[in-house]
């Protein structure tokens, strides 16, 4: 009867255990589908764009003529998560006393040592960066990302431009090297997306 109880008891663990790991496999899929959010838009749209009224959500939906255009520019594969559709977020206000589209959000993650690094970039008309923030990290030298000294090398670039860390990027940090990378890697992919899914260019 006790190597009966015994059974029992350690079928029931097994089962806890199991459940357990796939909750944490439910959560972790879940974090993973939702680090692209630009979060809490009408207290933020103003770090990037003071003169923000309003914001609209554009969703582009991939085709594979999209992603291979981006892939192509990228000089990388996608990942799975990215192949469905994007979200961009149109910024309208006043400009020049005429109000109207001033601009747009993209935000996007990249993979870090400690997580993922949400970065939020702010273009204009023309695909130029005027505005970048991290939204979200856990790496060591996430102070020397969200510095002003690092984050403002970014302003004016294009997708044309250089974001070689060490060359183009100079380092805040010695520390911050390879998530220093990551962040202009994100960018870079972000103004490619901008441009071949919103303005329609390679």
């Amino acid at each position: 009867m006790h190597l009966r109880f015994s059974s029992i008891t350690s079928s029931a663990n097994c089962f806890k255990a199991l459940l357990a790991s796939l909750l944490v496999l439910v959560l972790s899929t879940a974090a993973v589908a939702d680090v692209c959010v630009w979060r809490d838009p009408e207290r933020t749209m103003q770090k990037i764009f003071p003169q923000a009224r309003d914001y609209k959500t554009v969703t582009v939906k991939m085709t594979p003529d999209k992603i291979a255009a981006i892939e192509k520019a990228l000089g990388a594969k996608l990942d799975d998560s990215e192949k469905a559709e994007f979200n961009f977020y149109r910024i309208t206000g006043v400009a020049k006393g005429k109000p109207g589209t001033i601009g747009t959000i993209v935000a996007l993650a990249g993979k870090g040592e400690y997580g993922a690094i949400e970065v939020v970039v702010g273009v204009d008309q023309d695909g130029k960066i005027i505005g970048a923030y991290i939204q979200r990290s856990r790496e060591r030298a996430t102070h020397a990302l969200e510095s002003p000294k690092f984050l403002k090398q970014f302003v004016g670039k294009t997708k044309d431009s250089g974001f070689e860390v060490g060359k183009d990027i100079v380092l805040v940090s010695p520390e911050s090297e390879q998530s220093s990378r990551v962040v202009a890697f994100v960018i870079r992919k972000m103004l490619i997306f901008y441009d071949v899914l919103e303005r329609g260019q390679a």
